[in-house]
């Protein structure tokens, strides 16, 4: 029971927080899909008008995809910064509370935030093309491949959160692989449509596979490696970003423990 009630606690603050600053998120959420936006027009502009109903999905679908990989490396990487700064880990720590659940479920507002970004990329999408963006064959399959990528994203973030402690440089400072992943990773592109060096990077990277799930469920675009394959790999790499995740939270964790934790600053 008391674990149910400190994990009910941490979603209510995550939610009051969000609420708090809804507008804030929805302003990022926005900026998101801006910055996006050159990559939306830019296929627009070299896509037959005919080819719409097929591309705008995708598009709209490639934007939540970036939303749920960059928003947690700044919601969860960069918010150990004020976790520590604030001595919120300290309380944590002496009430036996897990910083790593506490510190996942900033995934709340990375939802906001992608939901922020899907309202501007619908209306733009069909402002544009007249195209109904929200077309999906199979939502199961795609809600699965979804909460995949959110999960890998989340693992990589807190990975990034952990690093950012044990040597106290802040998170966005070390995440040098966020945006190229989307571009040359098999997630703003499929990874039959990547020229040969970038095809062999994007399947070693993790987020291409549950990007191509994705697509096959939006409008049935066969996966590169086949949709059994595909699934397959999506769960290996989650499971490897997690072993990864533990052990560099033990390293982390071990060392605030010995040496005690200072803040985490830019310089």
């Amino acid at each position: 029971m008391r674990g149910l009630r400190i994990l009910l606690a941490m979603v209510w603050l995550h939610m009051l927080r969000s609420y708090r600053f809804t507008f804030s998120l929805a302003n990022w959420g926005v900026i998101d899909f801006l910055w996006l936006s050159i990559y939306i027009l830019a296929v627009l502009a070299f896509t037959e008008p005919v080819s719409y109903p097929t591309v705008v999905p995708l598009l709209f679908w490639a934007v939540i995809a970036w939303s749920f990989m960059s928003s947690p490396v700044w919601m969860i990487g960069n918010w150990m910064r004020f976790y520590v700064n604030e001595g919120i880990m300290e309380s944590h720590e002496v009430s036996n509370v897990s910083h790593t659940l506490f510190l996942s479920l900033r995934f709340i507002p990375s939802l906001l935030m992608a939901l922020a970004s899907a309202i501007a990329a619908s209306t733009v999408l069909v402002v544009v093309t007249g195209v109904n963006p929200l077309r999906v064959e199979n939502p199961l399959l795609l809600g699965l491949a979804l909460a995949t990528l959110l999960a890998q994203a989340t693992m990589y973030a807190l990975i990034l959160a952990y690093t950012s402690l044990y040597i106290g440089t802040p998170a966005p400072a070390l995440d040098i692989l966020t945006f190229m992943m989307f571009v040359a990773g098999g997630v703003g592109v499929p990874v039959s449509s990547l020229p040969e060096p970038l095809r062999a990077l994007a399947l070693i990277l993790p987020y291409s596979h549950p990007s191509e799930v994705m697509r096959y469920a939006v409008v049935g675009l066969e996966p590169y490696l086949g949709l059994r394959a595909e699934l397959a790999l999506s769960l290996a790499y989650a499971a490897l970003l997690y072993t990864l995740l533990k052990v560099i939270e033990s390293k982390a964790l071990r060392k605030a423990r010995i040496v005690g934790v200072k803040g985490i600053g830019w310089t």
